[in-house]
């Protein structure tokens, strides 16, 4: 064992200076991290022949005397008992323990044009004759123009959309000839069985074939009193429009359905200037879902990849914003990744193409009286995980009537901090697929949101007619419109799964699952290396089981590709509704496996971890992506220079981290976790007594100067001199967290269900553990 330290310890040194090859045994050797620290010292001093007091040579020939005829052992102590308790007991303990210590100070501001911006508090002038003027004659107001008319507009009153354009279309009795017009009269393609395509159904194509009629739809709506009208491109992107074999025109497709509805939008406006219409470029979610698998054998098989959606939405937005729409509606989302993917597309658009963002609405479906979305998520869920993206409204459409829905859309609007917006079907669809609502039906029950004050936008969905809207246009007219809430000083983190979860005083401690981890369980590490998915997919129900609050996947591994594993797993585990409805923490320190799981998961995750050692340049690289993807993310406590090991350092470098992302990103400081590095005590190296203590008091520290801020750190690194010795290694971990949680530590990576609570710690070992976790007792002799 000897031999092999030394042997890793000199390829640690000799393998940078260009040793590429040696004759050893494969596999024989430990890794230059797992040899006990003071090993690894003295083999260090004395391969590279250097130690402070020269020295080093007589002192490794003791130690190895010692290893190689070890003392006799000492009579046996006591055996250690300590109960443990329940996942349930350890979760009341753990909450029980209230945060001592509080933040008063004031936000770091972002620098001068860093500053992400929200569009629903933008204040500015409202022109609306110059608006009106610009849309009459066929061109484009700002994207800032358009927020500030609607913003001022909704202080006053309720606004409006369209209704439903494709049960609109239905009631033309188009054929197949309407569909192919003069274009597409000899379109000949064949599907993958053989069979001739239909273009019937394909209302997008009637942009080409039946412009006029589409055109008039739009003013329909526009004249019964629409403030908004969406573009007729709900399937306009080319893998939607590729079950038509028509991807080809898709570019064209919406830069006209665009140009038609501005048509619409400018006649009415010419008719009613004091009211300009504005278009909307609808953006749908495609047939196809990142979340759920169309295989019944396989949960994992996905159709359609996550860079697939974002190229085929990017390719759309930019047809739409080519035809001169004024904001994007993602609408009818039934998978929330599916809606990641278009919001992370329309970033990348104005990213590259450096023009102004429009306003982006945002719009779920949910499937029944569940709340839930297709793929699994509350309302609640929905919000949490979409919000990054600072959208101008966030609202449902589609699935229920007005009546069902509206339960599900007050939750919405109790929790969104922007604008809302519904738009209901006009009832649940009948036997023969129409819809009974008529008009007085249907504007009936919109008025009972309006007269609670929940609507800022309002519109129909299937079976609603112009008439519908002309009919909610006059009822709702005298009601109160729902007002701003307020913003708190000090927003909470919020994370998601199916289900929401907020981490604050009232929730308290999280408990971060690692036995989803390569690193944290042998038993998972050996399933997975094994590719034994389903029973890999069992360590995980039991961590749930375990009640952990969050759970934490790694794959770092030197036997699988760590990035196709994640994919794999984090596919089965969105499909798992056990599992799914936790938050995720994504674990690698390999940036393109992190990557490759916030483009699975659906939730808001957490990203676990980056830090300044590579870097400033690199760290705001990757943060910012994780505010892309809309993941919180783990900051570690390390710089350029390595890994914070005191207090001060530990305090320094979080802070500098802290201030480089509020500064430069203008990063949700809600969303930031540090890990200020629990290190090992307890190991017979002077330096190392106070690790525990310097974490304790810089977590303090940090969270008193760095607002919204929250702390993780993983505990198994503390007691790494007893391994062996769990019942005693449980114990401290116990009374560690008992005094870093008042401290601001709220969640830790551990195994749920396997501490014990600090009452039940005998008392001798408790205190023997306090003394070396505080590095304080009356004789100075604790470590002793």
């Amino acid at each position: 064992s000897l031999r092999d330290a030394m042997h890793t310890v000199f390829l640690h040194h000799a393998v940078p200076k260009g040793l590429n090859m040696s004759i050893v045994n494969p596999g024989g050797l430990p890794r230059y991290e797992d040899i006990e620290p003071n090993t690894r010292k003295l083999a260090e001093e004395v391969i590279l022949n250097k130690s402070d007091d020269g020295n080093h040579v007589e002192r490794f020939l003791e130690f190895a005397e010692k290893v190689k005829n070890p003392p006799a052992p000492a009579p046996a102590g006591p055996t250690l008992k300590i109960e443990k308790s329940t996942p349930e007991q350890q979760a009341t303990f753990l909450r029980s323990l209230k945060e001592t210590v509080t933040c008063e100070a004031e936000h770091i501001q972002p620098k001068p044009g860093c500053a992400r911006v929200d569009p629903c508090r933008v204040e500015g002038p409202q022109d609306t004759q110059k608006i009106s003027q610009k849309i009459i004659e066929g061109k484009t107001p700002t994207p800032t123009e358009v927020i500030n008319y609607f913003n001022a507009e909704l202080k006053k009153r309720i606004c409006f959309l369209d209704g439903g354009m494709g049960t609109r279309i239905q009631a033309e009795r188009l054929e197949e000839p309407d569909y192919r017009g003069d274009r597409f009269k000899d379109f000949n393609e064949k599907d993958a069985n053989g069979v001739p395509v239909s273009l019937k159904g394909n209302n997008d194509l009637l942009i080409f074939t039946k412009p006029d009629m589409v055109k008039d739809i739009h003013k329909e709506y526009f004249a019964a009193g629409s403030d908004i009208c969406e573009t007729n491109t709900f399937n306009g992107t080319a893998i939607s429009q590729g079950e038509y074999k028509m991807q080809a025109v898709v570019h064209e497709m919406n830069k006209k359905g665009a140009e038609l509805a501005k048509k619409a939008a400018a006649e009415v406006t010419k008719e009613e200037p004091h009211k300009p219409r504005f278009v909307a470029g609808a953006v749908g979610p495609t047939s196809r879902t990142l979340s759920v698998s169309p295989s019944v054998e396989d949960p994992s098989f996905r159709n359609v990849t996550w860079d697939e959606l974002v190229a085929s939405y990017k390719e759309q937005v930019s047809g739409l914003v080519d035809g001169g729409v004024d904001m994007l509606m993602i609408e009818t989302i039934f998978d929330t990744q599916n809606s990641k993917a278009a919001i992370f597309a329309v970033d990348e658009y104005f990213r590259e193409t450096k023009k102004e963002k429009l306003p982006v609405m945002l719009s779920a479906t949910i499937v029944d009286n569940s709340g839930r979305t297709l793929s699994g998520q509350t309302i609640e869920a929905f919000y949490v995980s979409v919000k990054h993206c600072n959208p101008f409204t966030v609202g449902i459409n589609c699935a229920l009537g007005a009546a069902q829905m509206k339960g599900f859309y007050k939750k919405l609007a109790d929790m969104n901090t922007g604008w809302c917006h519904v738009y209901p079907n006009a009832g649940l669809p009948n036997a023969m697929g129409g819809y009974d609502e008529d008009p007085e039906i249907f504007s009936t029950n919109i008025l009972d949101y309006a007269k609670d004050g929940l609507l800022n936008f309002v519109g129909g969905c299937c079976g609603t007619f112009p008439s519908h809207i002309a009919a909610v246009c006059k009822k709702v007219e005298e009601c109160p419109v729902r007002k701003l809430p307020e913003l708190p000083k000090y927003p909470e983190m919020m994370l998601s799964g199916l289900e929401p979860c907020t981490v604050n005083k009232e929730t308290g401690f999280q408990w971060v699952g690692e036995r989803c981890n390569l690193m944290g369980s042998a038993k998972f590490k050996k399933l997975v290396d094994a590719y034994k998915w389903d029973e890999a997919m069992e360590v995980c129900i039991a961590q749930c089981e375990k009640k952990a609050d969050i759970l934490d996947f790694n794959f770092d591994s030197d036997l699988i590709d760590g990035q196709s594993a994640m994919s794999k797993f984090m596919k089965l585990c969105v499909t798992e509704p056990t599992v799914a409805k936790l938050p995720f923490m994504i674990d690698s320190s390999k940036w393109h496996v992190v990557e490759e799981g916030l483009k699975c998961v659906q939730g808001k995750c957490i990203v676990n971890s980056i830090s300044l050692k590579p870097g400033e340049e690199e760290f705001l690289k990757q943060a910012e992506l994780c505010m892309r993807y809309g993941a919180a993310v783990v900051i570690m406590a390390f710089d350029e220079k390595g890994q914070a090991a005191t207090f001060e350092d530990k305090v320094r470098i979080c802070q500098r981290s802290y201030r480089c992302l509020r500064e430069n990103l203008d990063f949700p400081p809600e969303d930031i976790i540090f890990d200020c590095n629990v290190l090992t005590i307890a190991t017979g190296l002077p330096e190392h007594n106070s690790y525990a203590i310097d974490f304790i008091n810089a977590v303090a520290e940090i969270k008193r100067t760095c607002p919204c801020v929250s702390f993780s750190g993983g505990l198994s690194n503390l007691s790494f001199s007893f391994r062996g010795l769990n019942s005693l290694r449980d114990a401290m971990h116990t009374v560690f967290l008992h005094h870093a949680v008042p401290k601001g530590l709220n969640m830790s990576i551990v195994n749920p269900g396997g501490l014990p609570r600090y009452e039940d710690i005998e008392p001798n070992t408790r205190k023997l553990a306090e003394e070396v976790i505080l590095n304080k007792s009356d004789d100075g002799n604790h470590v002793e």
